[in-house]
């Protein structure tokens, strides 16, 4: 997002692959008007053991409807503040996807008909339109598949444990999955996932964990852990980019 998890946070954001890693954080689709809020707690260490942080919020939502082809869409907005190290940052995305691709063991970046984003680091914070999702574009929405990478190629499911959320201290059912992908340049990326779920909470997901470790050449380049736990949610959500169309 900023510019010090100069390898590792880089690396993985800028370059994670188009093929399907991950169920993400719409593992269902609530009414539209759905908003979920996520503490943001990530850690990266770069080639020579340098260390960066980023805490922030990460707050998903459903924006609005609307009828693409014949096909019910939802508008998804994807919105990140925070501070990475000492650099303060606001990051906002809005998606306008088929509704059938949205939900458990679909892929939402492969099937974009429209994106909106305004990010406080990039062309002073406007507003702007990616026209191009299929190409230069898809570059730029990379870093989305940190939260949104589609369906596991395999999980395994985790016993239930009780963790403290907004739901209350409940039970809650969980699946791991590891993936290792290569990529050009003799990159490599090593992937660990914990995701913890319950009906109850809006979008499915209560807390979603991401380790990822860069290698290039059999070299390390760094290992960046996210995670996202649930924290508040609701039922009138409202766009942070209401020019957007």
């Amino acid at each position: 997002m900023l510019t010090n998890f100069r390898t590792a946070f880089v690396v993985l954001c800028g370059l994670l692959p188009t093929a399907v890693l991950a169920d993400g954080l719409i593992y269902q689709l609530p009414a539209d008007g759905t908003w979920a809020r996520f503490d943001l707690d990530t850690k990266g260490t770069g080639p020579g053991g340098k260390e960066s942080t980023l805490i922030g919020s990460l707050t998903l939502s459903s924006v609005g409807t609307a009828e693409v082809d014949g096909e019910a869409c939802r508008w998804i907005e994807i919105g990140a503040e925070g501070k990475l190290d000492d650099q303060t940052f606001t990051d906002i995305k809005k998606l306008l996807i088929p509704e059938k691709h949205l939900g458990n063991g679909k892929d939402p970046l492969e099937h974009l008909l429209k994106v909106w984003v305004k990010q406080s680091t990039v062309a002073d914070g406007t507003l702007r339109q990616i026209e191009d999702l299929k190409g230069t574009g898809a570059r730029q929405l990379a870093r989305l598949r940190l939260f949104l990478p589609g369906p596991f190629k395999t999980s395994e499911k985790l016993d239930k444990v009780a963790v403290e959320s907004k739901l209350e201290k409940l039970e809650y059912e969980g699946l791991t999955a590891h993936e290792k992908t290569d990529h050009p340049g003799n990159l490599s990326l090593d992937s660990t996932y914990i995701i913890r779920l319950h009906p109850t909470a809006p979008f499915g997901v209560v807390t979603y964990e991401n380790t990822t470790k860069v290698e290039r050449g059999g070299q390390s380049e760094g290992t960046v852990t996210m995670k996202l736990k649930l924290v508040d949610f609701g039922k009138d959500a409202k766009s942070a980019l209401p020019d957007s169309k």
